[in-house]
């Protein structure tokens, strides 16, 4: 049995990940249908599933998530821009933070692409999604080389803990309250949330990151408040930002004092910076800003 097992091992077609270089190619419709056909999802105790996200990597995914859930797992991927544009950008031995982590999507990938002398700090808030965060880091085996810190993220001012609004079916929609960002907590309490801890960017300024993707669900601009230390002790360092207008209380004041430092640019569909002004940002809804010097 063990001889025509083996056999049949070798008469089966093999399903190979798709290289890298594959991922940040001109050709985005060939490449997003290659990792489709890799896509698996399986249902598991506990209310996961396992999907194969990029036709390479083993991610836990809560199955009651209705936002990233069922794009990983029936597409194998989420936010094809920003894939290409780390694919692009991150090279062996950098360091990253990634915050707004959610699974681990793009912490696996940066993980990945940064190799073991590099290193990935991946900063979550919802509980359920850092302790399946852990777990994906493992599953995959890149605890080496990335760290998970359970906190959210928020201005100078904010206090050391904070309610965390929880939203039924979209994990990656938890989010602090406004009045909670940007100075001491609000008198209410919110009907509905969970005491979280909370940090700033600057907390991390000694890791020297080369890139720092943000995507904190209207967090952006007190994020932003809070890492000017890092900005200015690291010079070099990449920023992908999810900026949308309507999360901001001041988005004309958070893009003026982006343009001060980096020229605006937001990813394209195919993952490549293209110059944008603030005025179209404002026009527009969700948009992904690189900026770099």
């Amino acid at each position: 049995m063990r001889a025509v097992s083996a056999l049949l091992d070798l008469w089966r077609p093999r399903q190979r990940p798709l290289p890298l270089s594959r991922l940040a190619g001109g050709d985005r419709a060939r490449a997003e249908a290659a990792v489709r056909a890799l896509a698996v999802a399986v249902p598991l105790a506990d209310r996961v599933l396992l999907c194969r996200s990029l036709g390479r990597h083993k991610l836990l995914v809560d199955a009651a998530d209705l936002t990233h859930g069922p794009h990983l797992a029936i597409d194998g991927f989420w936010e094809w821009w920003t894939t290409a544009c780390l694919v692009r950008q991150l090279r062996p031995g950098a360091r990253v933070v990634d915050a707004g982590a959610g699974y681990g999507y793009f912490t696996l990938l940066a993980a990945e692409l940064v190799g073991p002398q590099g290193r990935v700090v991946a900063i979550e808030p919802h509980p359920r999604s850092a302790a399946l965060l852990r777990r994906n880091i493992a599953l995959n085996g890149v605890t080496d080389r990335v760290e998970v810190v359970q906190a959210a993220l928020a201005g100078p001012g904010a206090p050391l803990a904070l309610p965390l609004l929880l939203q039924e079916g979209d994990p990656a929609g938890a989010h602090l309250r406004p009045e909670d960002l940007h100075g001491p907590a609000g008198a209410e309490e919110p009907q509905a949330g969970i005491k979280v801890p909370v940090q700033t960017l600057d907390h991390h300024a000694a890791l020297r990151p080369d890139l720092v993707k943000l995507d904190l669900c209207g967090a952006e601009e007190a994020a932003w408040d809070g890492m000017q230390q890092l900005l200015s002790e690291c010079p070099a360092v990449r920023l992908l930002l999810n900026f949308s207008a309507e999360r901001c209380r001041a988005p004309e004041r958070l893009l003026d004092a982006m343009a001060r430092r980096f020229p605006l640019r937001r990813l394209a569909a195919d993952g490549t910076p293209r110059p944008v002004t603030a005025k179209e940002l404002l026009a527009t809804g969700d948009a992904m800003l690189f900026l770099a010097r």
